[in-house]
């Protein structure tokens, strides 16, 4: 179904036609007409599905422009989501007089909210803690308030929110248009949605799962935790990606990601609870205008994040629960658009990797690290079945066996055993003997490495 067959506003395909808009995802299909009906409504849908417009165009259509009361209420989990909500909807708006919106949240100064919303803002969009402090102060009134939005929902009840949400409900009328959009509908969003919208029509785009993911290549690489930074390294360089996002899952990781990357001369930020929400936003505008090849980020901080051309996402870490990944992926491939999304694991978390795949229907090719690029000359022997041959400075005075430098080259390069040629351990040295591709890595490895514990060294 296409927008312009639809029963919205003139005005406001207008503006869907400007951005590019044509057809309706499945979401949209299954709830415009309700929603502008004026129908409660929960939502299954995942990430990148079009949620947003979903709810928002509907809703839009039905606002009384000479009413300058709030009439939508939208909570969200994080600030930004709130900000990226709002900037879609003033893209919807642009071709309506008199509808207005802004995004409230923690760290903003209440002064400037209360001025806004006495002059009047038609669409307030905000985190569940700012907005149950406005209504606490008096300052956001809801006796006007038309449709109450939970966005996300999943993701607010799991960041531990349920008392606020449910206080939001609470004070709003039981006349009020209610709407829970979620990535997944679990027994936390059946209990609120049993007691608080009790006529809601069910809609569950089970599919949008799939639907997600098929234009996205996924593909997972196992990998020792030590060579985790090089391989992000490598996977930039090896896709070219102009823009990509590494999702790790603690505040620490994102600080020593980010350090790795932008040493070795990759245009990156990251994104964690210790950057100012100032800080944030200058992030996600550096990166949505082309002006960062990376950024690292937690997923609290990556839900608002919507880059049109975004190409690459890496989960660095594998995400705590599966339909994170959906969210992770889902920063990628947006509006018919193709991504890849690259999953490091590392050894018995092939199970996590097998667990992901069953929930999404899909699988991921494997795949081993990337090698790198490297233009550097190799001047060394030759064997007798071709391969370059590496003399080390370790051998059998120090301990040292195959197995123990087998291990050292995975560890410190990522190159599987099967791709490693002949090892000889003599009494002082050992010989290694390797195709072309891997030389340079093992060279740069066995620079400053260790096996065992010892130093080792090239010996010319």
């Amino acid at each position: 179904m296409k927008f312009i067959d639809t029963n919205l506003n003139e005005n406001i395909k207008r503006a869907i036609c400007d951005i590019g808009f044509e057809e309706l995802t499945k979401i949209q299909e299954s709830t415009i007409d309700l929603i502008l009906d004026r129908k409660d409504v929960v939502a299954m849908s995942s990430t990148g599905s079009g949620k947003t417009a979903a709810f928002m165009l509907p809703l839009i259509n039905n606002i009384d422009v000479d009413n300058k009361a709030t009439q939508v209420l939208v909570i969200t989990p994080t600030r930004e989501l709130a900000i990226q909500i709002v900037q879609e909807t003033r893209k919807f708006c642009k071709y309506l007089h008199g509808i207005n919106s802004i995004a409230v949240y923690g760290g903003q100064d209440y002064k400037s909210q209360a001025i806004s919303l006495r002059k009047g803002v038609r669409i307030l969009v905000g985190t569940p803690g700012r907005i149950n402090d406005l209504i606490k102060k008096r300052i956001l009134r809801l006796k006007n308030i038309k449709a109450l939005v939970l966005d996300e929902a999943d993701e607010m009840l799991s960041m531990g929110f349920y008392e606020e949400v449910n206080s939001i409900i609470e004070n709003i009328s039981h006349d009020t248009q209610k709407l829970l959009f979620s990535a997944t509908i679990d027994n936390r969003i059946k209990d609120i949605a049993n007691k608080k919208i009790k006529t809601a029509i069910y809609i569950e785009q089970k599919d949008n799962e799939t639907m997600l993911v098929d234009n996205i290549e996924q593909i997972a690489i196992d990998v020792k935790e030590k060579m985790k930074n090089e391989c992000a390294l490598r996977i930039i360089k090896k896709e070219n990606a102009k823009s990509c996002i590494i999702f790790c899952n603690t505040k620490k990781k994102t600080e020593e990601v980010y350090n790795y990357i932008a040493k070795n001369g990759i245009i990156t930020d990251m994104l964690n609870s210790d950057i100012r929400q100032e800080d944030r936003e200058k992030v996600l505008k550096k990166l949505k205008q082309g002006k960062l090849q990376a950024i690292v980020v937690t997923d609290v901080l990556a839900r608002g994040i919507d880059v049109e051309d975004l190409e690459l996402v890496i989960n660095y870490d594998i995400p705590l629960e599966n339909e994170y990944y959906v969210h992770r992926i889902g920063r990628t491939a947006r509006k018919g658009k193709s991504g890849v999304a690259y999953t490091f694991y590392t050894g018995k978390q092939i199970e996590r990797i097998e667990e992901i795949e069953t929930y999404t229907s899909t699988r991921m090719e494997r795949e081993d690290v990337p090698i790198s690029e490297s233009s550097e000359k190799v001047d060394l022997p030759i064997s007798k079945r071709g391969d370059y041959i590496i003399t080390i400075s370790l051998g059998k005075k120090d301990n040292i066996k195959a197995k123990d430098i087998i291990g050292a080259i995975g560890a410190l390069t990522g190159i599987k055993s099967e791709k490693i040629g002949l090892i000889e351990v003599r009494e002082d040295t050992s010989i290694i003997e390797l195709s072309e591709e891997y030389v340079n890595d093992v060279l740069k490895a066995f620079t400053n490495g260790k096996i065992k514990g010892k130093d080792v060294h090239i010996v010319k």
